[in-house]
């Protein structure tokens, strides 16, 4: 019988269908997955490797809820756009996967003309009546590339913040990307970092970087190979910080393991609603205006001030291992 093949899905490069590095039983859909790892681009990525798009619109994964809800502050890993892509470029901005917004706000008031996709179409609806912003669409990136090519649209800059390793067909994703890009035009986002600080930790409690949710993994270098491979040039790739307060349920865990379920109970109480508070962090409660708010401000407060110690023990680890790489390149 013939040995099976399985190809890399961004440079193709072929790869023994049993040497595998790992594999994960997914408890939101009994899925098995097998991990593999590219010789040529490094890349990590799972097999069976198919998106299920149905997954956030239905918010079976909670932070989702939060997006709907229109509760977040601008995320962590979409800073690094308003540090350090170059201030003379505005123009026509999209944003692939732009979720409930945020980041499409911040980007209008700096000056761009904004855009954005997602294929939940609870996301769109979010921030039309938040943020009163009109050009956004309930699509999928190949529907949106069949749109532009009608209407001949252009952009100036793409952005996808924690898209990438979302994708089934990631070579054909940055493809039709590169294509509705002006010349010299730029692209910029964010993807989970395989290398960061407390990553055992992180995999141990957590299924978000997972099958049927993540399903490719990247280092800097991997993404720095898959750039340079898909002709990109003015190749920038950062490792972001880890910050002291973001460091400290890392810590936690390792110290006294999964409190979750402690801290649900205590959110449920004040929202009545067991999924919401598995969505919601201590910050987001203040929007919902409920008694019981400050205390659980109180106690996460002390929690931190406990924790902070042996946070400082890691102090010189947190430069450049954070969870996210920023990434920004020209066509």
């Amino acid at each position: 019988m013939e040995e099976k093949i399985i190809h890399c899905p961004i440079c193709e490069t072929p790869t023994d269908a049993k040497a595998f590095l790992q594999t994960y039983i997914s408890p939101y859909n009994n899925q098995e997955y097998k991990m593999y790892e590219c010789s040529n681009c490094q890349l990590q990525w799972w097999e069976p490797l198919k998106m299920i798009p149905k997954f956030y619109e239905k918010e079976v994964f909670e932070s989702y809820i939060s997006y709907h809800e229109g509760l977040r502050k601008l995320p962590s890993w979409c800073e690094p756009f308003f540090k350090y892509f170059p201030k003379n470029k505005k123009g026509k901005l999209l944003d692939v996967g732009c979720g409930d917004g945020i980041f499409l706000n911040h980007a209008k008031e700096q000056g761009f003309e904004v855009w954005g996709i997602d294929f939940d179409k609870k996301s769109i609806e979010a921030i039309k009546r938040n943020f009163h912003i009109e050009t956004v669409f309930p699509m999928s990136l190949e529907e949106f590339y069949e749109y532009a090519k009608n209407k001949n649209l252009k952009f100036d800059v793409i952005t996808f913040f924690e898209v990438l390793e979302h994708q089934d067909n990631p070579r054909n994703f940055l493809e039709m990307v590169k294509d509705i890009l002006n010349e010299k035009g730029w692209i910029a986002g964010s993807v989970p970092n395989r290398e960061k600080l407390f990553a055992e930790i992180d995999w141990k409690y957590f299924h978000g970087d997972y099958p049927p949710h993540h399903f490719l993994r990247f280092s800097k270098l991997t993404l720095e190979k898959i750039f340079k491979l898909n002709n990109f040039s003015h190749i920038e790739v950062y490792c972001l910080d880890l910050s002291l307060l973001d460091a400290i349920p890392y810590i936690e865990k390792r110290l006294f393991g999964n409190l979750d379920t402690m801290k649900v109970g205590l959110k449920t109480k004040i929202t009545k609603d067991e999924r919401k508070s598995r969505a919601y962090k201590v910050e987001d409660l203040e929007n919902l205006k409920k008694s019981g708010v400050r205390l659980l401000k109180v106690l996460k407060f002390i929690r931190n001030l406990v924790l902070s110690p042996f946070v400082l023990l890691y102090i010189k680890k947190l430069k450049e291992n954070g969870p996210n790489l920023y990434f920004q390149v020209q066509k």
